[in-house]
């Protein structure tokens, strides 16, 4: 009776385990791709804001440009006056469109930068030069002390070229600047 019931033990053990062992990895195997893919790519992600059909964060291909972004996603809708704010640089990723609709007619468009916190999430590399108090808040060991005296820095000293010149800042240190690099 003994040597069955440990038998049996053995046996429920190796179920239990290959269970563990095949059944994780089944649980892991994706069948279609993910809901967002993040990382390298051929495309750039821009925002889309206010005046937009579908806010939110886009993919587009290289080179669209600001102008195109509007006829693909308004396609006929709203007419454009003359804007010379519609540039026609291609847009880069990390940036937010937002546009000033009347009466079915866009007057105006803004071109502005995603937050720091959508850039991090999205792996968009942060710019110092661009990046506002709030950016600063959402690096990891930033309060608003510090995010503070880096705006102070800047308007005095002029923008940031790169990461290694905010070691001038006081209470920055190569560790801080060793734990932001991936996020530049």
């Amino acid at each position: 009776m003994k040597q069955r019931a440990g038998l049996l033990l053995l046996v429920a053990l190796l179920l239990l385990t290959a269970g563990i062992r095949y059944g994780r990895v089944a649980l892991f195997m994706e069948e279609s791709p993910p809901a967002v893919s993040v990382g390298e790519t051929d495309g750039v992600w821009v925002e889309l804001g206010e005046g937009f059909p579908e806010p939110g964060i886009h993919q587009f291909i290289d080179g669209t440009t600001p102008r195109g972004v509007i006829q693909m996603t308004l396609a006929g809708r709203c007419a454009v006056r003359s804007l010379s704010r519609l540039q026609n640089s291609p847009l880069v990723s990390g940036e937010y469109l937002s546009l000033r609709v009347k009466d079915n007619e866009i007057i105006d468009i803004s071109r502005r930068w995603m937050t720091a916190e959508r850039r991090m999430v999205l792996a968009i590399p942060l710019r110092p030069k661009t990046m506002t108090a709030a950016d600063w808040l959402a690096l990891p060991g930033i309060g608003p002390k510090l995010a503070a005296r880096i705006e102070s820095y800047r308007q005095k000293n002029g923008e940031f070229s790169s990461l290694a010149e905010l070691e001038r800042v006081s209470g920055i240190g190569p560790g801080r600047l060793a734990a932001w690099e991936k996020y530049f």
